[in-house]
């Protein structure tokens, strides 16, 4: 069984966040032995055609960065533990939530928002 308070502490990346830019936000939650990745981001659509386009484009980059995530938090759960992080994938799941639109000009803004979940072996 993973040491949870150790996983907790690593996961812990409130003033170390992965993008210094602000337009990309990824965070880690772990509650009780099941840990959730949160990822999201802005984009910028017109059409209901680029909000498809832009969505692929930002779930590919999504599961890039979680994968990153996991993969370096598995190593660094390694070198503090002693032990080998087992994560059993439990899927994930994602939305769009428009921001901000106006009558007067067609371009929008949305949040995508990716989120995946782990159970803690």
């Amino acid at each position: 069984m993973a040491d949870l308070k150790i996983l907790h502490d690593l996961c812990d990346n409130f003033y170390n966040p992965i993008d210094q830019t602000g337009t990309i936000s990824l965070k880690s939650v772990l509650h009780n032995d099941v840990l959730t990745v949160k990822y999201m981001t802005i984009v910028h659509f017109a059409t209901e055609h680029a909000l498809q386009a832009q969505v692929r484009q930002a779930n590919e980059q999504a599961l890039q960065i979680i994968d990153s995530k996991i993969s370096d938090l598995k190593s660094v759960y390694r070198e503090n533990a002693g032990e080998t992080l087992r994560l059993e994938d439990l899927g994930g799941s994602d939305n769009v939530e428009l921001v901000s639109m106006a009558p007067t000009t067609p371009r929008k803004v949305a949040y995508y928002r990716y989120n995946r979940t782990y159970k803690v072996e």
